[in-house]
């Protein structure tokens, strides 16, 4: 899937992307979206100096976290 597919489907399905770890420095986070059949994985990678102020928590809506698609 292209990165605009991606976007498209994490509006229309509102998957809840979970912490999967932290490590130098960025916040991984992963969700799953169908494509077709088939699920489609979808990492996020937050830089912790990225967070300022903004609460992160280890469940999160997966559309807040487009800016984020690795």
């Amino acid at each position: 899937m292209e990165k605009n597919d991606i976007k498209k489907e994490l509006y229309k399905q509102k998957p809840i992307a979970k912490l999967k770890f932290i490590r130098i420095g960025n916040a991984y986070y992963e969700t799953t979206i169908k494509n077709g059949d088939e699920d489609y994985i979808v990492q996020f990678v937050v830089p912790v100096n990225d967070m300022g102020e903004t609460d992160f928590f280890p469940e999160m809506d997966g559309k807040l976290m487009i800016r984020y698609i690795d």
